[in-house]
C-alpha cells in the first residue's frame, strides 16, 4: 500500500537537497540576473507547496517534480554557460523523478542516486554563480 508519508519524504528530500546546494548561488557572474533572481527559489517553494497538498497522490507528486524540472530548464534558457548547464542538469534530474504508487520501496531506493545527482547539479549551479 502506498503511504502518503513516504512519498512526501521522498519529494521533500529531493527538493531539500537541491535547495540547500543552491542557497549559496549568489555572487558576481555574467548570469547575475539568474543567480540572484528569486525565480529558482520560487520554483522550489511552489514545488514544496504542491507536494504538501498532494496528500500522497503519486501522480500529483510526479506532476510537481516534472513542473519543477520544466521551470528550471526554462530558467536555464535565460542563462549562459555553466549556469545554464547546471540548471538544465538540475531540471532533467527533477523530471526523472517518478514515484510508482504500486512500489514505493523501489521509488525510495531509486532516490539515493537521484538525490546525489541533484546535489551535484546544485553545487555546480552555486559554483557557476559565484
Amino acid at each position: 500500500m502506498f503511504r502518503a508519508l513516504s512519498s512526501r519524504r521522498i519529494a521533500v528530500a529531493v527538493a531539500g537537497a537541491a535547495l540547500i546546494s543552491m542557497t549559496a548561488a549568489c555572487g558576481g557572474s555574467a548570469n547575475d540576473e539568474v543567480c540572484k533572481n528569486a525565480a529558482w527559489s520560487k520554483s522550489f517553494t511552489d514545488f514544496n507547496t504542491s507536494v504538501a497538498g498532494a496528500a500522497g497522490d503519486a501522480g500529483k507528486i510526479n506532476a510537481a517534480t516534472a513542473k519543477l524540472g520544466g521551470d528550471l530548464k526554462a530558467l536555464a534558457a535565460k542563462a549562459d554557460g555553466d549556469v545554464a548547464t547546471a540548471l538544465t542538469d538540475l531540471g532533467a534530474s527533477f523530471e526523472a523523478v517518478k514515484i510508482d504508487a504500486n512500489d514505493p520501496a523501489a521509488a525510495a531506493s531509486a532516490m539515493e542516486p537521484l538525490v546525489s545527482k541533484i546535489q551535484e547539479a546544485g553545487t555546480k549551479f552555486a559554483a557557476a554563480c559565484s
